[in-house]
């Protein structure tokens, strides 16, 4: 009898009883047969054939139905006794091990060694390439997508906890005052040109102010600008300094108070001179003076 043991190597290996192959004498080919028998036999691991299901119920098959000697026991053999068995037959020279020609098992569906197909290779490279490409791709927006959430977030959380306080800077500030002193000029040249079309013009009425010639801010005096303007001394006396330093505000902001009242006295000059009203240039005053005494803190 004879029973296909394994495939190795584009080989078909069989086993064979040994009066059961070329009994009548070997040629040199089945002798080369079995000499590669036994080289794959000498190189076997046995555990890896035990651990193959397929194998070792061909090779209990083959003991049952060609060794008399073996029994098989009726609650099932283990594997490795199995694989065993066959062993000591091969070394008893009781059973052999042949590799067998292509034509001989062509009628089984042996099939010889496949050639290489470099153009099928590449075709499957370049699609699990661009298939990882896609997949990485994705992965990645999705990565960038989360992150993004995660930031917005906690950027969302920070500014919800904490009040935003905007400090003004010594630059900003010195901005600011430009910008009041630019608002100023202007200010003073439209005065001046509706002084001097309000002079062109033929009076009916003794009793109307006349504005007279509206000098620039800060220049001169004005009709009702004649009262000494405050002005801010550097070299404060050590009674002002302990004041200033009593109220907890700064020599700096301390003249920048002082710019501020100055510059509300002028824009008062410049209401007062325009609407003839020495009730409102009263009150422009009153109200420059007290923002000038808030903001030093009194």
């Amino acid at each position: 009898m004879t029973t296909e043991l394994m495939r190795y190597e584009g080989h078909r290996f069989l086993l064979y009883k040994k009066w059961d192959y070329a009994p009548n004498g070997r040629t040199p080919e089945q002798t080369k047969a079995l000499e590669a028998g036994k080289a794959l036999f000498k190189a076997a691991n046995f555990e890896h054939w035990a651990s193959q299901p397929e194998l070792v119920a061909r090779v209990q098959k083959f003991l049952v139905e060609s060794v008399p000697s073996y029994r098989a026991s009726p609650y099932g053999d283990r594997p490795g006794d199995i694989i065993k068995a066959l062993c000591w037959e091969v070394r008893n020279e009781a059973v052999v091990i042949v590799r067998a020609k292509p034509e001989y098992i062509a009628h089984d569906g042996f099939v010889p060694k496949r050639e290489f197909d470099y153009a099928a290779y590449k075709r499957d490279q370049d699609e699990r390439g661009r298939a990882y490409m896609a997949r990485s791709k994705a992965y990645s927006d999705d990565l960038k997508a989360y992150n993004k959430a995660i930031d917005d977030r906690i950027r969302r959380e920070a500014n919800a906890l904490k009040p935003y306080r905007h400090i003004e800077t010594v630059t900003e500030a010195g901005e600011r005052n430009l910008a009041a002193w630019a608002k100023c000029d202007a200010l003073a040249a439209l005065a001046s040109a509706a002084s001097m079309v309000a002079s062109s013009l033929p009076s009916r009425d003794d009793d109307v102010f006349d504005l007279g010639e509206v000098s620039e801010i800060g220049s001169g005096s004005t009709p009702l600008g004649d009262a000494a303007p405050f002005e801010y001394v550097k070299n404060a006396t050590s009674n002002d300094v302990m004041s200033i330093a009593a109220r907890g505000v700064s020599e700096s902001h301390e003249a920048e108070c002082f710019a501020e009242y100055e510059t509300d006295l002028e824009l008062c000059n410049f209401a007062g001179a325009l609407y003839n009203d020495p009730r409102t240039y009263a009150m422009c005053k009153q109200r420059a003076f007290s923002n000038y005494q808030a903001c030093r803190g009194y």
